[in-house]
């Protein structure tokens, strides 16, 4: 959003309180700098800025300095406008700060009307890139996290276990994968729906990341089915840690008056693994656990 406020870096009060005049009628807020003091105090936090504007003729900061305020600490560069006398007007400076990145420059005497009109355009410019800086953040955010679960997405997830598989195969440190199934949800959705099953998926998914550990990454892989990468983790291991949490899920109400029926697969990172192969082992030692009338714990080598 716009927040109107502009920082101003000028040589006496008197400068600035002109200035001020003019923006503070269109809603602008101003932040006076009018020595090297008050610019070196400066403590910026993202966005805290729509604008700069900086008196060409101070000496106490270069247009290098002020660029790296207007760019540090923010998510995007803040727009910044030199002003300059006309009669004093030097060429060089205005090169020195084009090519240093300052977004416009203007000379005085300024007509208000312009001042405001380039102020307005800058900082309405700004404005739109951090709202489309905004949609790329959430569009990210859709491609690695599942909506439904909250967790690690199937997608990202992938990416993940490719990166791991090599770590593996350089480093051959314990990786294991636990494939995990809530198997009572389609019992649940024929009974009372989709969304109603839908929602006790995301309650069980949020009550299965808070009991895994930090190192861990879940993720939803299809439906009801999780799985959760332990890395530097055995195998023995990977068996008590499963059987904790099994023994914790199974005393959750997924629902009033029911608990989740669960099934676990484990299985370990080998050589010259692919996602693919680990992935199918895991959904075959999953299979197998199905089968057991108690337990319902399996490892596949």
């Amino acid at each position: 959003m716009i927040n109107k406020q502009i920082l101003i870096i000028e040589l006496n009060e008197q400068n600035f309180n002109v200035l001020e005049s003019v923006l503070s009628k269109n809603g602008y807020v101003c932040k006076a700098v009018l020595d090297l003091e008050a610019f070196q105090a400066l403590e910026l936090k993202a966005d805290a800025y729509d604008l700069i504007i900086v008196n060409s003729h101070v000496q106490y900061v270069t247009v290098a300095d002020v660029m790296k305020i207007a760019e540090s600490e923010t998510s995007l560069k803040v727009p910044v406008i030199y002003i300059d006398s006309a009669k004093e007007h030097s060429k060089s400076t205005l090169d020195d700060c084009f090519a240093a990145g300052v977004s416009d420059y203007i000379k005085k005497p300024f007509d208000s009307k312009e001042i405001v009109s380039r102020v307005n355009y800058h900082c309405e410019q700004l404005y739109k890139l951090r709202e489309y800086k905004l949609r790329l953040d959430k569009l990210a955010n859709l491609a690695t996290i599942d909506q439904l679960s909250k967790s690690t997405s199937k997608m990202h997830m992938q990416a993940i276990l490719r990166h791991q598989i090599n770590y593996f195969n350089r480093y051959k440190t314990d990786t294991t994968l636990i494939y995990l199934s809530l198997l009572n949800i389609d019992k649940l959705i024929g009974t009372f729906g989709l969304e109603k099953g839908e929602r006790v998926i995301a309650q069980f998914a949020k009550v299965l990341k808070s009991s895994i550990r930090e190192s861990d990454v879940l993720a939803r892989w299809a439906g009801s089915d999780f799985i959760i990468l332990l890395t530097n983790t055995s195998v023995s291991a990977s068996e008590y840690i499963t059987k904790k949490l099994k023994a914790e899920l199974s005393n959750v109400e997924v629902m009033k008056g029911i608990k989740p029926e669960l099934a676990f697969g484990i299985t370990s990172f080998t050589e010259d693994d692919d996602v693919k192969e680990v992935i199918e082992r895991a959904k075959y030692a999953l299979s197998e656990a199905k089968k057991q009338t108690y337990g319902k714990i399996h490892i596949a080598d």
